[in-house]
């Protein structure tokens, strides 16, 4: 497993930093992006990292903050083939999960959104 810290709170040179957050995973041939941050630098740093996001299989949202999904925009353009998880209750006690929601109608059917239920 490899995990590689895209975008945090904490900017490093050229790499800089936000409030947010954003990890691209590797895991048995299988290229995970968990969260966007809070806009696109997550693509920036990606870029300087040589991480092709393009090449994501499949993106998770952890939760609607806005310091995790407001960079999905952005993701969405980079990669159009990828795979999109998340909760169907990201939205409660989440002051972005609206946005988010409505943004993206999260409530009508897309092939590419996975909502994800626990057990």
């Amino acid at each position: 497993m490899r995990i590689v810290v895209l975008s945090d709170n904490i900017g490093d040179g050229d790499l800089k930093g936000e409030w947010g957050l954003s990890l691209f995973i590797e895991y048995e041939g299988k290229r995970i992006l968990l969260d966007t941050g809070g806009s696109g630098l997550f693509l920036t740093n990606a870029k300087l990292l040589g991480t092709d996001i393009a090449s994501v299989d499949a993106a998770v949202l952890s939760h609607a903050h806005y310091d995790h999904s407001l960079g999905m925009d952005d993701f969405f353009e980079a990669n159009s083939k990828a795979f999109f998880y998340i909760s169907p209750y990201a939205d409660e006690d989440c002051y972005s999960g609206w946005r988010f929601f409505s943004h993206y109608g999260l409530n009508a059917k897309h092939p590419w959104i996975n909502f994800i239920h626990s057990a």
